[in-house]
């Protein structure tokens, strides 16, 4: 009774913890006096027009542009085995990982105006002029989030495919049917729920942008969440805020039902196939040349803009053709760099990782607790509350908890409640996922031994789940570290972490500075993806087995 006490008492403290805020500011949206003048007012407005327009369409360019450039390599992930194909199917997870602000540094360094590609074009073609120029507005915003999305689209899609039974292709081979009409008429509306899944959620993830458009759109172009934070922490403009936060719900939810349709209908729970043919140069020499190409144009628009970061840290002020130095890193200890960002770099190593494992450990120990106890249930209302912060802005919220809590709390305590709110969801179901997969017979067979309920958690089920929690704790610190929009709405100035510090550099145009602790970062992201996947002993057992097809 205690423990369904307890559970009782915890859903109604999540519950208010993540719906009072935005709560708060759909009355502000809704419920205000003069709030239905406001909303009229700027439905009526260029600024609305302008708005929704570049958020349709970039997010729909982004999401068209992530499935087509997804749909090869998922065929191949499909259809073949291949050396490495487990650790790349992993290593997909990585980019997804990164902060945005990171993202948006690779790009300007990749492709910016003194970026790598332009010196290379100036290398190739001397006295040319050639230059890419298109980094700052539309097709900036479209890139990054094509750089940020098209992994997750490529493991998704490739997972998809590889559960459609071939046996279905080849019937229709044996039939006389064309490769060309066999992928219109079967395959693709066999795989076309996924698309229509994935193509909803590339398009919500690309609406909802906001580092990426904050620091790359420019005057012209935004995004309704850089314009709430615009409104509220730029202008103190709250009502109006509001207004702009109630009609993106509306438009999210409207998004959010049909995508969550298409998401049941994709919901393929069958095993992946064992059976595939190998890809070598042997059995399939054309279509291996043709997958070794699309891995590395893949490999090199990731790598490139990352590799970007990573070299120019070692060059004088950021700049290719100077010498290698280490003074960039040496300039993190400086005055300059505490001046630029607020805080000197130890405190804000120190601030980042403190408010990570705090999150970690909150949302960890939360999701276990709550996925634990409804293990043995069927998928329900509870679940399904617990999913629906995915479905409100993620600005929306944090606006909403200033103004419920902003003069009552510490901006660290503000920014905590915001990144649970912002990690929960996803915790959850990875943790809900996995309790369920552990035999109930196992608990039962160490209670009949005479075991407590504590000591089967220490001894059945903790050691049955260090995976799943270890890589739930791996994400939410990462979600933590690369946050920008709880710490810019409610740090007051006052919390600097990486991201911010990051934005901060790129702001004052110290572009050396920022690279090096870009490079920081994405050793920390690396780090976290490594102990997620466990690789350490992953690589041990490949070398020792000598299995190139790990798969």
């Amino acid at each position: 009774m205690k423990v369904q006490h307890c559970f009782k008492l915890g859903l109604f403290l999540v519950f208010a913890l993540f719906y009072l805020p935005a709560l708060r500011v759909l009355i502000g949206a809704f419920g205000n006096h003069g709030a239905w003048l406001n909303l009229e007012t700027f439905l009526q407005s260029g600024t609305f027009r302008q708005t929704l327009g570049f958020s349709i369409s970039e997010a729909f360019l982004s999401a068209g542009c992530s499935l087509i450039l997804a749909i090869p390599g998922a065929y191949f992930f499909g259809h073949y085995r291949f050396p490495g194909k487990k650790f790349l199917r992993s290593l997909l997870v990585l980019p997804f990982m990164l902060p945005g602000i990171l993202v948006v540094l690779g790009m300007v360094v990749c492709y910016g105006q003194n970026g790598t590609i332009n010196h290379w074009l100036k290398w190739l073609f001397p006295g040319s002029g050639w230059q890419f120029a298109g980094l700052y507005g539309f097709g900036g915003v479209v890139l990054a989030n094509v750089f940020y999305n098209l992994t997750f689209c490529l493991r998704v899609l490739g997972e998809s495919w590889e559960r459609v039974d071939p046996r279905i292709e080849e019937a229709s081979r044996v039939l006389g049917t064309g490769p060309v009409a066999t992928w219109f008429r079967l395959t693709l509306p066999l795989l076309m729920p996924t698309l229509i899944y994935l193509f909803l959620m590339v398009f919500i993830f690309s609406f909802l942008s906001f580092t990426i458009v904050l620091v790359l759109g420019g005057y012209l172009y935004k995004t309704f969440e850089v314009l709430i934070y615009i409104e509220y922490n730029g202008r103190f403009h709250f009502d109006q805020a509001a207004a702009i936060a109630g009609i993106q719900a509306l438009i999210l939810a409207g998004v959010l039902c049909i995508q969550s349709i298409w998401g049941r209908r994709s919901d393929n729970r069958s095993r992946l196939r064992t059976d595939l043919p190998p890809l070598d140069l042997r059995h399939h020499p054309g279509r291996a040349i043709v997958w070794n190409v699309y891995l590395l144009g893949v490999g090199a628009f990731f790598l490139i803009p990352l590799g970007s970061i990573l070299a120019r840290s070692f060059h004088e002020l950021g700049l290719p053709d100077t010498q290698l130095t280490f003074t960039n890193y040496r300039l993190l200890f400086d005055s300059g760099f505490q001046f630029a960002v607020g805080a000197s770099f130890g405190k804000v190593l120190a601030t980042s990782l403190g408010l990570a494992l705090v999150v970690a450990v909150l949302t960890v120990g939360c999701g276990y607790f709550f996925a634990r106890s409804q293990r043995y249930r069927p998928w329900g209302s509870v679940d399904f509350r617990f999913q629906l912060p995915l479905g409100i802005s993620f600005l929306t919220f944090t606006t909403g908890l200033a103004v419920l809590a902003g003069n009552y709390l510490p901006p660290g305590i503000l920014i905590v409640w915001a990144q649970i709110f912002l990690t929960f969801p996803l915790i959850y179901s990875m943790l809900r996922n996995a309790c369920r997969e552990v035999d109930p017979a196992l608990t039962e067979a160490a209670a009949s031994l005479g075991a407590t309920r504590f000591v089967r958690l220490l001894t059945v089920e903790l050691p049955l789940l260090k995976k799943p929690l270890v890589t739930a704790f791996a994400y939410a610190m990462a979600l933590s570290l690369g946050d920008l929009a709880a710490v810019l709405s409610l740090g007051n100035g006052e919390v600097v972490t990486l991201s911010v510090a990051i934005y901060r550099l790129i702001g004052h145009y110290r572009f050396a500075q920022a690279n090096a602790l870009g490079t920081i970062f994405i050793e920390l992201a690396f780090g976290l993806f490594l102990v997620m996947e466990g690789y350490g002993s992953h690589f041990r057992n490949v070398w020792l087995k000598g299995d190139g097809y790990d798969d």
